[in-house]
């Protein structure tokens, strides 16, 4: 993942609604990091890489649904296990905050936290195609 530094990260939360930036320095958001990170047994060295994790969710630097494979590769979770966390600090920390976090990322959350990808019907999405013509072009110089 992209490092910020500290005045990039000022600058991304200053713009964020005011209840992304309440839930970032919430101390329900804390708990619930917290109780998911000793429910699941995370180490205490690991705990904060979480929190992080949780807070470039809601600063709109990652996106939910890539919460799980980022938990798996760094924090070096199984699979099932970065799932069922993803899933709870999707519903406990990321629903409430949900309509916030759809303006940002162009998603919605079903109730109980679970993502649901995109708005929009892919069916319905027009492709163009641009037709060739074969015309000969009259104003190009022939090249002896």
């Amino acid at each position: 993942m992209t490092e910020y530094n500290k005045k990039q990260l000022w600058g991304l939360f200053n713009v964020l609604p005011d209840k992304l930036k309440d839930a970032i320095f919430s101390e329900e958001t804390a708990k619930a990091i917290a109780d998911i990170c000793t429910m699941h047994k995370i180490a205490d060295d690991k705990k904060s890489e979480i929190a992080k994790l949780v807070g470039d969710s809601l600063m709109g630097l990652l996106p939910p649904d890539k919460l799980q494979t980022i938990i798996e590769t760094e924090i070096k979770v199984e699979q099932s296990e970065a799932e069922k966390i993803a899933l709870e600090i999707n519903r406990f920390i990321l629903y409430p905050v949900k309509d916030a976090l759809g303006s940002l990322y162009k998603i919605e959350f079903a109730p109980g936290g679970k993502i649901i990808k995109s708005k929009i019907d892919k069916s319905k999405v027009i492709k163009h195609k641009t037709k060739k013509t074969s015309k000969k072009d009259t104003y190009r110089e022939s090249v002896n």
